[in-house]
């Protein structure tokens, strides 16, 4: 724990019916304060970590594959996977080997924005949809971010919270941060969180 959550993350609408939420305030550019809260016993809200991140180069506001965007809005995570082994994650967690991929297919019957594996869709549009292990760096941990849950071909896919990659202050489209972070959150986060995304101005947000 770090002490009491910001007074505009205790004021958030979200706040009022969540046990749990990861923020994700977009301040400048690509750079994201990132943090995760929880409502303890005594109805307060504390932090469990906090961290600088990076969104989607072109900013927020998805709304198609392929825009570098991060989606505004409010998620859940609905998928705990990783090349490493689990950390300790209380969302059921997938161990990634060679096999798994996550589908961008947009053919009909193609599990677009879900994991596969390769065995069982033989006919995948690899060129479109992500090889989990080879991101070796980023993909460490993930959690799927449940945007386009309902695998809308074209809406986006693999919009996920991943570690740092190396090298660049953006994403595709992901929330990154690293990997001492990530690992904390996989150790700490709930089935039932609550994922915010949106500017820090939006947000009511300030770092005074």
């Amino acid at each position: 724990m770090l002490g009491k959550s910001p007074d505009w993350i205790t004021k958030l609408p979200q706040a009022k019916t969540s046990k749990q939420m990861f923020v994700v305030a977009n301040y400048e550019g690509t750079t994201a304060w990132v943090s995760l809260n929880e409502k303890a016993a005594d109805g307060k809200w504390y932090q469990i970590m906090s961290t600088p991140g990076f969104i989607g180069k072109n900013g927020l506001g998805k709304t198609k594959e392929g825009d570098a965007k991060t989606p505004v809005g409010t998620y859940g995570f609905n998928a705990a996977f990783g090349i490493a082994p689990n950390p300790g994650c209380a969302i059921p967690y997938i161990q990634v080997g060679n096999e798994q991929y996550w589908s961008g297919d947009v053919n009909p019957g193609m599990q677009y924005n879900k994991m596969v594996m390769i065995n069982q869709y033989p006919n995948l549009d690899t060129e479109n949809s992500e090889h989990i292990i080879e991101y070796t760096r980023q993909y460490q941990y993930c959690l799927n971010i449940s945007y386009n849950a309902e695998g809308v071909p074209g809406l986006g896919s693999a919009i996920f919270l991943h570690c740092l990659g190396p090298n660049k202050p953006y994403t595709g489209g992901c929330v990154a941060i690293p990997e001492n972070q990530m690992k904390v959150v996989m150790q700490n986060v709930k089935p039932d969180c609550t994922v915010v995304i949106d500017t820090l101005e939006n947000l009511g947000g300030s770092f005074n």
